[in-house]
């Protein structure tokens, strides 16, 4: 009698233990053999975002305004006390084998920072502007509209393609926490395409040759390489509406998350002006469409240059983010090369808007690294 009720108790925890875990992971990601990890980050990231927004800040632990490289160091860290809970970081180079990518962060450092991110809770997303693979020039080289042809299956670059990817694969797939398991990141491949400025933009492909790279970049990770601790982001420029939003949208079996890119370009009230009916506009399209197909929607890229208005994060960013609901917000980068000393998007210690980030970020529906944990 006693040992049917402990094989009973014992039944019964285990069921328990399972409905919680299927209660806890109640959205799957289009990766079905995504890891555990990677499951439970596409998750977690529905549960954050009924609670707030998140801070996203490009390369924010390799460099800064006017440094490079100094362990624990972080514009905004300095400027408002805390990390902020989204790094972004670029891909592009790690598909020709160099040591380090187009704006000098080495890889190895790259690997280092994703995992004290992974450590302090924070979440990591990749971009990647591969190199033109037919001109040997950068992704900005879009003067060709054959390049997604050249590499698509039966196209002449498509071998080669494959081992650029495989170089991609092995970048994800040595991500590993201090037990060995897979470190979860959010890959934002092939953005602003919408736009003509990058080898896979809207004048340089059609949208099926789009969709059918998307499709095949996707299933060769995932199908091929076994790289399973992946969410698949999607994220155009703006865009007028949900149908142009859509048109070279691969698939819903193929996207994890939503996003779109967009940025102040300009200093005056009209170019203020028409970034936030900007913003707007699409903040609609991607919360409505991820409410729809049960997707998580983000600002995938944002920011004002050099930051000369000083209330732009409490006066122009909070009004219009906090309308919607969203996972996180990006800003771009702070370069650290001295010829680019007005390229940067998050206030440095001692800028005029620096007091602005911090009564941002200190926001009820504001989330640091710390609110994150």
């Amino acid at each position: 009698m006693r040992h049917l009720l402990l094989f009973t108790l014992l039944v019964t925890m285990l069921f328990s233990c399972k409905q919680k875990e299927e209660a806890t992971n109640k959205f799957l990601p289009v990766d079905k053999n995504a890891t555990k990890e990677t499951v439970g980050l596409y998750n977690r990231l529905f549960q954050l975002m009924d609670k707030g927004i998140m801070v996203g800040h490009q390369d924010d632990l390799a460099y800064g305004h006017s440094w490079y490289k100094e362990d624990g160091r972080s514009d905004v860290k300095d400027a408002t006390g805390d990390y902020p809970a989204v790094i972004g970081w670029e891909l592009g180079h790690v598909e020709i084998g160099a040591e380090f990518n187009l704006d000098s962060v080495y890889f190895q450092d790259m690997k280092r920072y994703i995992r004290e991110t992974y450590d302090r809770g924070g979440i990591t997303t990749a971009s990647w502007h591969g190199d033109n693979i037919v001109t040997g020039n950068t992704a900005w080289d879009c003067a060709q509209d054959s390049v997604v042809r050249t590499i698509l299956p039966n196209g002449v670059n498509h071998e080669k393609y494959l081992v650029w990817l495989d170089r991609v694969a092995g970048f994800f797939l040595d991500l590993k926490d201090k037990d060995g398991n897979l470190i979860p990141v959010v890959f934002r491949m092939y953005h602003e395409h919408t736009g003509a400025w990058f080898w896979w933009g809207s004048k340089q492909c059609t949208p099926a040759e789009y969709k059918q790279l998307w499709k095949m970049t996707v299933e060769y990770l995932r199908d091929k390489k076994n790289v399973h601790n992946l969410l698949y982001a999607y994220s155009p420029s703006e865009t007028e509406n949900e149908a142009a939003y859509l048109e070279r949208y691969p698939g819903d079996e193929y996207v994890d998350i939503v996003g779109y890119d967009s940025y102040v370009n300009g200093k005056s009230a009209e170019d203020i002006q028409r970034y936030k009916e900007a913003m707007d506009r699409n903040l609609k399209i991607v919360t409505d469409y991820a409410a729809k197909a049960n997707k998580i929607p983000v600002i995938g890229e944002t920011g004002m240059e050099s930051l000369p208005d000083s209330t732009y994060f409490t006066g122009i960013v909070y009004p219009l983010i906090t309308q919607y609901k969203i996972a996180w917000v990006l800003f771009w980068r702070n370069a650290w090369e001295a010829d680019k000393p007005n390229h940067y998007y998050m206030p440095f210690e001692g800028h005029s808007a620096a007091n602005d980030l911090k009564e941002f970020t200190e926001r009820p529906q504001i989330f640091m690294n710390e609110c994150i944990k």
